[in-house]
């Protein structure tokens, strides 16, 4: 437990920092500087970037965080398991090629909504997914090695810093967009190299094989977890990014661009969850090796009521500020308004759910998170099909939320069914009723003239009301004693 709570802390330091300067430079400079079809281009090719690097990946960050502890050994340099790692990468990026070659042709048609579009654009998936494929896999393999830290650092703070000093460079008219995708395009790409860099330094990288390790039994394991992880991270990404390329397919660019910048601010709820998913996977996979069920229970019970109780706090602090947020943006997203509202209540249930996907990953049964994530998908799909024609971006907002709180109820039922983890109890109930009394007590504040300094108050009055009664009523000891000492200091 210390060492999720120190890399928590410290990784959701990273993250939030992150978070701001990515939402600075989504919510005030995307608007500002790039069109809506701009917005939308760059957050087309990530999302593609993502759903083929996940695929290419052949499911091999499952192996690594669920296997690599019968691997280790440092002397040994892990048994050779560095160079399966690259095997493994080379040959899905090899079938990326291929798909990209295969369904090239049709890019025509599927961008035919949008006249201004380069074709040529699409030759940078290649770099993307590349690199991509090798950062999820050396962030997975930095992870079972207890660092958590060093991934999330170089994607959210040390990429978004250079996208901000891009767009600035655009805005003065010292780049063209041209020249700030290709700026756009290596500043994603570098994160891979800055991480191999970091394991190379600590004498973590070895190209040496030891197949000879790889007993029958053990290849057995590892193409059957590799096969379901493919299943769970390609249905994850789906999940989670499918929602762009259909707005963009039967809407336009420009509406992706839209539902880009104002679902930013929704996804911002989550954001502790990330660091916790990390690291918690190992310690997670650790104890199923022991056979320690007491310890998974608590630490799935755990996660859940405290990242439920910053979810809703975030939520209710946005969701006060909405007619704030809309003055941040510019008039062309005002119709995303309800965008945040629905986004942002995908989180909530994202962050309710805790620890729940990791653990069932983890277990015996790692193979019902499989089916778990496919039936995922094709909900989110169905509802972005029939969501999306009747309410443009928000519709596919709703889907996002509908097929999210399908997914966390799916895990909740079989973790209570298969292993009695029950992680819900009052506590959950009595920060729902917190939640909406410090929403309309703030809500009834006067506004206020500047819209920074309403947001301000805003937020300090919801933080102040939420904390106090969290505290009044015990609802955590951990934040209670945390809060004690505190005081006492």
């Amino acid at each position: 437990m210390g060492i999720i709570r120190k890399q928590t802390i410290i990784g959701s330091i990273f993250s939030y920092v992150g978070a701001i300067i990515g939402l600075a430079n989504v919510a005030l400079l995307y608007p500002r500087i790039l069109s809506t079809e701009e917005v939308g281009l760059l957050s087309w090719l990530i999302a593609t970037t993502m759903l083929a690097a996940q695929f290419s990946g052949l499911g091999f960050g499952a192996v690594i965080s669920r296997l690599f502890p019968y691997f280790r050994n440092e002397e040994n340099q892990h048994n050779g398991f560095m160079f399966i790692l690259f095997c493994v990468g080379l040959l899905g990026f090899v079938i990326s090629l291929v798909a990209y070659a295969s369904l090239h042709p049709f890019a025509g048609n599927y961008f035919s909504g949008d006249e201004a579009f380069n074709l040529n654009y699409l030759i940078y998936l290649i770099p993307l997914v590349f690199f991509s494929i090798f950062y999820n896999l050396f962030d997975s393999y930095n992870r079972v090695l207890y660092d958590a830290i060093s991934g999330t650092f170089f994607r959210d703070i040390i990429f978004r810093i250079i996208v901000s000093v891009s767009l600035i460079l655009l805005w003065k008219d010292f780049i063209n967009f041209d020249q700030l995708v290709f700026i756009y395009v290596s500043a994603y790409c570098l994160p891979t190299v800055l991480l191999f860099g970091v394991l190379i330094t600590r004498k973590q990288v070895s190209f040496k094989p030891k197949l000879n390790f790889i007993k029958p039994d053990l290849k057995k394991i590892m193409i059957d977890t590799s096969l379901y992880g493919l299943l769970n991270n390609f249905g994850d990404k789906i999940a989670s990014q499918i929602d762009k390329l259909m707005l963009t397919g039967m809407l336009s660019l420009g509406a992706t661009g839209i539902f880009t910048v104002m679902a930013s601010f929704g996804v911002l709820i989550s954001m502790p969850s990330r660091t916790l998913n990390k690291i918690s996977s190992t310690v997670i996979a650790e104890a199923w090796k022991k056979k320690d069920l007491k310890t998974i229970s608590k630490t799935y019970a755990q996660s859940g009521l405290h990242q439920f109780m910053v979810a809703c706090l975030l939520f209710v602090g946005l969701w006060v500020n909405i007619d704030n947020v809309l003055q941040i943006v510019t008039p062309e997203y005002i119709e995303g308004k309800y965008v945040v509202f629905f986004i942002g209540l995908s989180n909530v249930v994202l962050m309710l759910s805790g620890i729940s996907g990791v653990v069932i990953q983890n277990s015996p049964a790692y193979r019902k998170q499989s089916l778990f994530l496919i039936l995922y998908a094709g909900i989110i799909i169905i509802s972005n099909a029939i969501m999306i024609p009747l309410w443009g971006v928000t519709g596919a907002a709703a889907a996002s939320f509908a097929a999210s709180l399908c997914f966390n109820l799916m895990k909740y039922i079989f973790l209570l069914k298969r292993y009695k983890f029950q992680p819900f109890n009052y506590r959950y109930l009595l920060v729902i009723i917190i939640a909406v009394v410090s929403y309309y007590i703030s809500y009834l504040l006067p506004k206020q003239d500047s819209y920074v300094i309403d947001i301000i108050i805003r937020g300090a009055i919801v933080s102040l009301i939420y904390i106090a009664l969290t505290l009044s009523f015990r609802i955590s000891k951990d934040l209670n004693d945390s809060a004690l000492k505190l005081i006492k200091r």
